[in-house]
């Protein structure tokens, strides 16, 4: 069984959308879900989540330290969580810090209405992380 901690979702239908995606597959549930990303990360130092899905939608300076702040705490941990980074569909595909470019299996970055890509990574993240493989991206 693989953890998520959905982060940047409030309560309705996204987060909805995104449960019934997640729980699709016998392999995965959601242990934890919140909107702010401090939350999340005491939730996470608490859960030590598998995959964190973080949806990125703060185009202010303080949320994009937040977010960098989150993504590099989580990919610290032992071993580090995998990271799915959902971006609106106007956000240019960049990493969100240098360190943190997307690496199969590790860091993935999928559009934010695009549930099949979020399923996609779950299951890379997801196979990575049974077969006991070394995180490539965390050394």
């Amino acid at each position: 069984m693989m953890t998520v901690l959905v982060t940047g979702v409030a309560d309705g239908a996204e987060l909805e959308a995104l449960r019934a995606c997640i729980h699709t597959g016998p392999h995965f549930r959601i242990v934890a879900h919140t909107h702010e990303a401090d939350v999340a990360l005491a939730q996470a130092r608490v859960l030590l989540p598998d995959i964190a899905v973080v949806t990125l939608h703060r185009p202010d300076a303080q949320g994009e330290r937040d977010r960098r702040t989150l993504v590099s705490a989580l990919r610290s941990f032992d071993p580090p969580t995998g990271i799915i980074l959902r971006r609106d569909p106007h956000e240019a595909a960049e990493a969100i810090s240098p360190g943190l470019e997307p690496v199969e299996g590790a860091i993935h970055e999928v559009r934010r209405a695009d549930l099949d890509a979020l399923h996609h990574a779950l299951v890379t993240i997801g196979r990575r992380r049974a077969s006991c493989n070394i995180d490539p991206a965390a050394h």
